[in-house]
C-alpha cells in the first residue's frame, strides 16, 4: 500500500451520501471516525483509508473494500454479512462478538486481529496473512483458510463445523478445547500436539503429520487418516468407531481400551502397537503389518484380518466371531484363552489370489 495515491480527507456525513447514492469512495482518508450503529450496508470503497475508526453495531451487510487501509478499527457486535475485504490491511482490527455471514477476505494482511466470540458463517480467507489471530470462543460454520499463514493463530475452545485448511501446519495454532466436526486439512502437521479428549469427528486428512501428538481419550469417529504418520503418538483410550487409518504408520502406539468398531486399518504398519483391550469389531486389518501387536482381551467379533501379518502378535483372552483370519501370518502368535471361532484360510481362493495370469507361461 506504499504506491497508494495522496488520500483526500473525507467526513463520516460525506461517506453516509456516497453510501445513500450507491457511489464507490475512491482515494480518501478519515482516521478515529466513529461509525457506531450506523447503516453502512453496501458501503463501496477503493484505495482508502478508515484507520483506528469504530464500526462498533454498524450494518455493513455487503459493503466492499479494495486496497484499504483499516488498521486498529473496531467491528465489535457488528453486522457484516457478505462483507467483502481485498488487498486490505485488517491488522489489529477488533471483531470480537461480530456476526459474519458470508465474509470473504482475500490477500489481506489480518495480522492479530480479534475474531473472538464471533459468529462465523460461509466466511474465507485467501492467499491472506493470518498469523496471531484470535479465534478464541469462536462458533463457526464453513470457515475456511486457503493458502493462508496461519502461524500462532488461536482457535481456543473454538466450535468448528465444516473446516477447511489448506497449507495446515498447526503446530504453532492454539487449539486448546477445540471441537472440530467435519473438517479437511490438506497438508496438515500436528506433531506434538496435546488434543487429550478433544473432539475431531468426521475430519480428512491426507499424509498428515501426528508425530508425538496426545489424542489420548480424544473423539475421531468418522474421521479419515489416510497415508498419516503416528510415531510416537499417544490413541489410548480414543473413540474411533469408523474411522480409517488406511496406509497410516501407527508403530508402536498405544490405542489400549479405544472403540474402534469399524474402524478401518488396510495396509497400515502397526508393528508393536498395544490395542489390549480395545473394541475391534468389524474392524479391518486387510494386508496390515500387525507384528507383535497386543491384542489382548479384545473383542474381535466379525474383524477382517485377512493376510495380515500377525507374526509375533498377543491375542491372549481375544474374543472372536466370525473372525475373517483367510492367508493371515500367524507364526509365534499368541492365542491362549481365546473364544469364539475363526474364518480360517480357504486354500483354492488363496492360489487364485496368488495366481497372476500375465507371470504365467503357456505352454504350447
Amino acid at each position: 500500500m506504499d504506491d497508494l495515491l495522496t488520500q483526500i480527507p473525507i467526513t463520516v456525513d460525506e461517506i453516509l451520501d456516497y453510501q445513500r447514492h450507491e457511489q464507490p469512495i475512491m482515494s480518501r482518508s478519515i482516521d478515529s471516525a466513529s461509525f457506531e450503529g450506523l447503516d453502512l450496508s453496501g458501503l463501496m470503497a477503493v484505495d482508502c483509508h478508515f484507520t483506528n475508526c469504530d464500526f462498533t453495531s454498524a450494518d455493513l451487510s455487503g459493503a466492499q473494500f479494495a486496497q484499504c487501509d483499516l488498521r486498529n478499527s473496531r467491528f465489535t457486535d457488528a453486522k457484516l454479512d457478505g462483507l467483502v475485504l481485498a488487498a486490505t490491511d485488517l491488522s489489529n482490527t477488533n471483531f470480537e462478538d461480530a456476526t459474519v455471514v458470508g465474509l470473504q477476505v482475500a490477500d489481506s494482511n489480518v495480522r492479530d486481529a480479534v475474531f473472538r466470540n464471533a459468529g462465523l458463517a460461509d466466511t474465507v480467507f485467501a492467499k491472506c496473512d493470518l498469523t496471531n489471530v484470535d479465534f478464541s470462543r469462536c462458533v463457526a460454520s464453513r470457515l475456511g483458510s486457503l493458502e493462508s499463514d496461519i502461524g500462532h493463530t488461536s482457535f481456543s475452545a473454538a466450535e468448528l463445523e465444516n473446516f477447511f485448511v489448506t497449507k495446515a501446519d498447526l503446530r504453532s495454532v492454539d487449539l486448546t478445547g477445540a471441537h472440530v466436526n467435519i473438517a479437511m486439512f490438506s497438508d496438515a502437521d500436528l506433531s506434538g500436539k496435546i488434543l487429550s479428549g478433544q473432539t475431531w469427528q468426521h475430519c480428512t486428512f491426507n499424509k498428515a503429520k501426528f508425530e508425538g501428538t496426545d489424542l489420548s481419550e480424544a473423539k475421531i469417529d468418522g474421521s479419515v487418516f489416510n497415508d498419516c504418520s503416528f510415531q510416537g503418538a499417544n490413541l489410548k483410550d480414543v473413540s474411533a468407531e469408523t474411522t480409517c487409518f488406511t496406509k497410516s504408520t501407527l508403530d508402536g502406539v498405544d490405542l489400549s481400551g479405544s472403540n474402534l468398531n469399524m474402524a478401518n486399518f488396510a495396509n497400515a504398519s502397526l508393528a508393536g502397537a498395544n490395542l489390549s483391550g480395545s473394541q475391534l469389531f468389524s474392524a479391518v486389518f486387510l494386508e496390515a503389518d500387525c507384528r507383535a501387536v497386543l491384542f489382548e482381551r479384545c473383542d474381535m467379533k466379525q474383524a477382517e484380518m485377512s493376510h495380515a501379518n500377525l507374526c509375533g502378535a498377543n491375542m491372549s483372552a481375544a474374543h472372536f466371531f466370525n473372525t475373517k483370519m483367510h492367508g493371515i501370518k500367524n507364526e509365534e502368535s499368541v492365542v491362549l484363552g481365546t473364544t469364539g471361532n475363526t474364518i480360517d484360510t480357504d486354500g483354492e481362493r488363496l492360489v487364485a489370489e496368488l495366481y497372476r495370469p500375465n507371470m504365467e507361461m503357456l505352454s504350447d
